[in-house]
C-alpha cells in the first residue's frame, strides 16, 4: 500500500538529518533507513517516519555535547567502528558505523558519524567489521588527520577502537585465509 507521506518524507528527512549529523548521532541510522525508501514508500515507512518524529518529541533535551578540558598537546583522534551482521530485515545487509572524536585525559569532543549500509550481503562478522573499519577510516579519520594536525600543530595518528577480536587480528596481521 502506498503510503500518505510519501510526497513529503524527503523533506522532512532532510530536515531531521540536518540535526543528527549536528547534535543528534543517535538518529542517523532511523534516516538513513527512511530515506533508502523513498522511491518505494509504503505505509509502514509512514508509520516509521511517525514513530521516529515522536520520538524526537518526547526527548528534545536530548542532545550530544563535548567538552574540552587538555592541553592540545594531549589529545588524539579515536576512531569508534563496529557494525551489524545482516541487521536490516528486507535484504539482510549489514550496516557500518563510526563515530571520529579527539580524547585526551579530561576531554571527550564528536567530531563526526557516519552509518551506512553496506552493499553486499556480508558473510561473516568479521567481514562487516572491516568494511565498517575501511568506510570509516575512509569517510571520517583520513579526511580529519590533516586538519587537526594544522589545527593542534602536531602530527597525529589515529588510534583505532574495534571491539571484535577477529576483525582485530586482520587489521594487525593484514590477512584473513577466511575472507
Amino acid at each position: 500500500v502506498k503510503g500518505v507521506l510519501g510526497d513529503i518524507a524527503s523533506a522532512v528527512l532532510m530536515k531531521i538529518l540536518y540535526g543528527a549529523r549536528v547534535a543528534r548521532y543517535d538518529l542517523l541510522r532511523p534516516v538513513g533507513a527512511l530515506a533508502s525508501r523513498i522511491t518505494t514508500w509504503t505505509d509502514l515507512c509512514d508509520k516509521r517516519l511517525h514513530r521516529l518524529v515522536s520520538y524526537i518529541h518526547t526527548c528534545p533535551d536530548l542532545s550530544m555535547y563535548g567538552w574540552i578540558g587538555d592541553d592540545p598537546q594531549t589529545l588524539e583522534l579515536v576512531l569508534f567502528c563496529d557494525a551489524d551482521l545482516a541487521g536490516d530485515r528486507n535484504d539482510h545487509k549489514s550496516t557500518s558505523g563510526a563515530m571520529l572524536c579527539l580524547l585526551g585525559p579530561n576531554s571527550f569532543m564528536p567530531i563526526s558519524a557516519i552509518s551506512k549500509k553496506q552493499t553486499s550481503v556480508s558473510k561473516s562478522t568479521p567481514e562487516a567489521e572491516i568494511v565498517a573499519i575501511d568506510h570509516g577510516l575512509c569517510k571520517e579519520g583520513l579526511p580529519a588527520i590533516m586538519l587537526w594536525e594544522v589545527l593542534l600543530g602536531k602530527p597525529l595518528k589515529i588510534r583505532l577502537m574495534e571491539d571484535n577480536a577477529a576483525a582485530c587480528r586482520i587489521v594487525i596481521t593484514g590477512r584473513n585465509p577466511s575472507m
